[in-house]
């Protein structure tokens, strides 16, 4: 077997506000390498944006099949998402503070829970049946003139028995406390990543995301209650942070007094690349011995606690589509 990465578009200049699409590979695909090309817009020091603005050019990007999306989300949630399959965040290429200096960011966007999968990757197309949409946001502060490179990864002669399908399910809820939201059944389960617009932050533990349960036909299972805070610090089991996507800040203090040391001094990380995300991981062996097979289910669903603020969530459950 073989596989054939290749150059689907090549630095091709990005127009805000605006959508392309582009026509992807016939043989099966494992993966799609989603790289911005950019510089610094930071004439003004504060504009500058470690990784939040990088992903925010892209607000929404889709795989389509036949025109129905097999991945839909922003650039940032599919980089969570992604992240959480790899095990690290997206591999930022520079990070220097100065006006017109060059960066990039590549997001991985897989089609199986590992890339180079020949069992688990998007099968074989006729030309013009898979596409690549790309919705680009408004300028974003702190990076201008975007360019895009796109990049696929084919698995040649592949003969999947499955791929990967995860799209975006949005809910802001009318009111604090506990409310439903239906995930969708017919395929197996690995696993549903969430997005809460608040974290614990600042003097409170309150989270949109506060507390969740997972119900299948209205039982608890797998999930039977699991908190915002355990959750996150769990999903230490599958990735790590990077000092390229975690912003930290260094403590200084010039007083003639002034003595450094562990507690009052050094670098200290302020924002982790995972501060609003959550995984609900449904294989944590990567063998596939704890998905979730929800053919013939009535209902599957998470209950959410939504604590002190009623604002915005998403969830990005991950499915396993089979092949035939």
């Amino acid at each position: 077997m073989q596989f054939l990465r290749q150059v689907l578009v090549q630095d091709d200049s990005v127009t805000v506000s605006t959508q392309r699409t582009d026509d992807l590979p016939v043989n099966p695909l494992s993966a799609i390498f989603f790289t911005i090309k950019f510089l610094n817009d930071t004439g003004t020091l504060s504009n500058y944006s470690l990784i939040s603005a990088l992903l925010a050019q892209v607000s929404k990007l889709e795989v389509l099949y036949q025109g129905s999306a097999i991945v839909s989300g922003s650039l940032a949630d599919l980089a969570r998402v992604n992240g959480y399959l790899i095990g690290r965040p997206p591999l930022q290429g520079r990070a220097p503070v100065t006006n017109n200096d060059i960066r990039w960011i590549t997001v991985p966007i897989l089609l199986g829970r590992k890339p180079y999968w020949a069992d688990e990757c998007f099968p074989a197309v006729r030309r013009g049946e898979l596409q690549l949409q790309t919705t680009f946001a408004a300028a974003q502060t702190g990076v201008d003139t975007p360019v895009l490179q796109v990049e696929t990864l084919e698995l040649l002669e592949a003969k999947p028995s499955r791929y990967l399908k995860y799209t975006t399910i949005s809910k802001t809820p009318s009111a604090t406390g506990e409310h439903d939201v239906d995930l969708p059944i017919g395929n197996k389960l690995a696993g549903v990543v969430g997005f809460s617009t608040t974290p614990p932050s600042g003097t409170s533990f309150n989270a949109s995301l506060g507390q969740l349960k997972l119900l299948l036909d209205n039982v608890e299972g797998w999930y039977a209650k699991t908190n915002f805070e355990s959750l996150q610090g769990s999903n230490a089991l599958r990735v790590n942070d990077s000092p390229l996507t975690a912003v930290h800040t260094h403590l200084e203090n010039t007083g003639a007094l002034y003595t450094q040391n562990a507690e009052t001094g050094g670098n200290h990380p302020t924002a982790s690349f995972w501060d609003q995300y959550v995984f609900m991981d449904l294989d944590p062996l990567h063998d596939g011995n704890w998905l979730i097979d929800t053919k013939g289910r009535a209902r599957v669903h998470l209950r959410i606690n939504q604590e002190p603020t009623a604002d915005a969530i998403r969830l990005l459950p991950l499915e396993l589509v089979a092949v035939g």
